[in-house]
């Protein structure tokens, strides 16, 4: 308000000192800076956090800017995945007029209609891509955006509908084939998951999600088929795969992630066996990882609870892959807890020790999808927004940024949580697989969004250049409204698609590959060689191809030999 708004304001004071009564709420809240012991005789007192933090800001007289909250100027590094994200991609296999045997007559004078001529057939031709007209738009529009990768996931409930390979719809797999094959053609690295969980059925085939879901092991190995399956279909054009894509940890019981896991780490292990050297590809997992954040950090309390939320939320499924094989020790101590003392009986199931060993290091890079940060606290005030289970305060900050959807945007939040990964991980390499906000629809400008997604970028910059983080790459969320309503980066209004002001920003940040200052010296990278699903035949039928070339060659020294010696025979009779 001084700032900016020439506001004369000449003083600020707390309220309130001490704990006290407050009114209709008796002494069931406190708002002094001083904790007051009620049931002391002497009433003692004991400072709180927010004491500490009072006395620092009346020694800075304000809030002067602090280095890591400055944005920074600097570029990505060569190779750097640039991508956007549809969580499914419009699929419409309706098959082209070319495909129809049948003959037909134009019926111009009365009907105006086709008239099929019945008996009379032209011979069929076999499917081409371009028979999908739906794949043109989606890849042209894709190309406008000068990304260099596209991720999407396929739908294991329409590819299997009964849950194995007694029937296959191979026409949705050739549209994937298409679809991946025509991305590579433009230079557009697919990234594919094999399945991602929706509201209905989860996606997961009928008879699956009918008998137990992931609760039921036999889903395990049907997931293992369906991976084996994908990655023999689909493996000559994808090299880059997500097992599994944003598993909702609120919506999981602790047996369905446990098979969850299972189930990944055998399909990690089928790739890396059988398919990895022929296709030399890459495969792991992708989770949602919010950050969360202390409400006071000067609180220990505070900062306990932060961390069993990240521990619950991120690395229930994080660390038996990239940790020791196990779940978090900070689960199982306060589920033990919480199980002596509830009449309700938490059960995280154990792994073996062989199960420990094909889950641990079941990974090849650390992809995480972030949209927000939480702020939390351990004391209870607010009931609607209080988590009995955990015993966490969720805590809303009305200075931050909110979205329509009141989605908090703290972009420092990332550079955080990629620290936090480095931290418990190890040097990984790390995918930002999904970073995103909502909008208002209604909005020509999503002035939000462009301030989201360059805010983020650079917090995700920091993370790389001050932090080293081995960040490898960063995708937008969502790739159009069509499919992720007010999150696309292209409306979709009337059947027609038009950028918005984000994606015009998103494809400058790009082409500079991040934000470089002017005497940032321009980096050079080695031209990449442009991918050749063709070429995929050859690479693996090297030995076949000697053969053949010895043969070709022994052919035509052969002719020689032939020829010359029937020459050589002629002028002896002559």
């Amino acid at each position: 308000a001084i700032r900016y708004d020439g506001v004369n304001v000449f003083g600020y004071t707390v309220w309130s000192l001490l704990d006290g009564f407050e009114w209709h709420r008796g002494y069931s809240i406190r708002r002094g800076l001083f904790y007051v012991d009620f049931q002391s005789h002497d009433k003692k007192l004991m400072p709180k956090s927010s004491v500490l933090f009072y006395q620092k800001l009346i020694e800075k007289n304000g809030f002067p800017p602090l280095p890591e909250n400055q944005p920074i100027e600097g570029i990505f590094p060569c190779g750097f995945a640039w991508g956007i994200v549809d969580n499914y991609i419009q699929v419409d296999t309706t098959p082209a007029q070319f495909l129809d045997s049948n003959v037909y007559v134009w019926d111009v004078h009365q009907t105006k209609q086709l008239i099929k001529v019945d008996g009379v057939f032209t011979s069929k031709r076999k499917r081409h891509c371009v028979d999908f007209a739906a794949i043109r738009l989606q890849i042209s529009l894709l190309q406008e955006m000068h990304i260099t990768h596209f991720h999407f996931s396929l739908k294991w409930s329409l590819i299997l509908p009964l849950g194995n390979l007694s029937l296959i719809n191979h026409t949705l797999v050739h549209y994937y084939q298409c679809f991946a094959s025509e991305l590579l053609r433009v230079n557009i690295t697919p990234v594919v998951a094999l399945w991602q969980p929706m509201a209905e059925n989860q996606e997961l085939p009928v008879s699956l999600a009918k008998y137990g879901a992931w609760e039921n092991p036999e889903t395990v190995q049907a997931f293992v088929e369906y991976a084996k399956f994908c990655f023999t279909s689909l493996g000559d054009h994808v090299k880059f795969w997500i097992t599994v894509n944003e598993p909702s940890v609120k919506n999981l019981t602790y047996t369905a992630g446990h098979n969850l896991l299972k189930a990944h780490a055998k399909a990690w292990h089928l790739y890396d066996k059988e398919f990895r050297r022929s296709q030399k590809g890459k495969i792991s997992i992708a989770l949602q990882a919010d950050w969360v954040e202390p409400a006071c950090p000067f609180s220990r309390n505070d900062q306990e609870v932060a961390d069993r939320i990240l521990e619950f939320d991120v690395g229930w499924l994080a660390e038996p892959i990239f940790g020791n094989g196990d779940y978090p020790q900070v689960m199982r101590a306060w589920l033990h807890r919480r199980n002596s003392v509830d009449l309700y009986n938490f059960h995280l199931p154990y792994f073996s020790e062989d199960e420990k060993k094909l889950i641990q290091g079941s990974f090849d890079f650390f992809a995480l999808s972030h949209y927000t940060t939480t702020l939390v606290g351990w004391e209870k005030e607010d009931a609607l927004k209080y988590d009995h289970y955990l015993e966490v305060q969720m805590i809303n900050d009305i200075t931050w940024l909110h979205s329509p959807n009141r989605v908090a945007v703290v972009p420092w939040g990332l550079r955080k949580l990629l620290k936090w990964v480095k931290s418990k991980y190890g040097d990984v390499p790390v995918y930002v697989m999904a970073n995103g906000i909502d909008d208002d629809q209604n909005m020509v400008h999503d002035k939000l969004r462009v301030y989201y997604i360059q805010n983020y970028i650079n917090e995700a910059l920091k993370a790389y250049t001050l932090d080293n983080v081995n960040l490898q790459g960063y995708f937008v969320y969502s790739f159009n409204d069509k499919t992720a309503p007010k999150y696309g980066l292209y409306s979709y209004i009337a059947n027609q698609y038009e950028p918005k002001p984000s994606m015009k920003h998103y494809r400058e940040i790009i082409d500079s590959n991040g934000f470089p200052s002017p005497e940032t010296p321009e980096l050079l990278c080695p031209e990449e060689i442009a991918s050749c699903p063709e070429c995929h035949f050859f690479r693996t039928r090297k030995s076949l191809l000697a053969f053949i070339s010895f043969i070709f060659v022994a052919f035509i020294v052969t002719i020689f030999f032939i020829s010359y010696y029937s020459k050589r025979v002629e002028r002896r009779y002559k």
